[in-house]
């Protein structure tokens, strides 16, 4: 993420492609995010961020962020 936030568009994607393929459910949604949105050098695409908001999904990240009141309040 600290790539993405310095405007790093294509480092945080091989960052984040890197850790999803090992299984990251969050870096998985977090791609998601980045394809819905693009980024600085990374053009949104729908159909990427549709897979990777699905293998998110998938992993068990998503139904553990919304079944838990306090992730959101965490510090990463």
């Amino acid at each position: 993420m600290e790539e993405w936030e310095a405007g790093n568009g294509p480092k945080a994607e091989a960052m984040l492609l890197r850790e999803a393929q090992t299984g990251s459910g969050l870096a998985a949604h977090n791609l998601g995010t980045l394809y819905a949105t693009g980024a600085p050098g990374v053009s949104a695409d729908v159909a990427k961020s549709r897979h990777w908001y699905e293998k998110a999904l998938v992993s068990g990240f998503e139904a553990q962020v919304a079944s838990d009141p306090t992730w959101f309040k965490r510090e990463t």
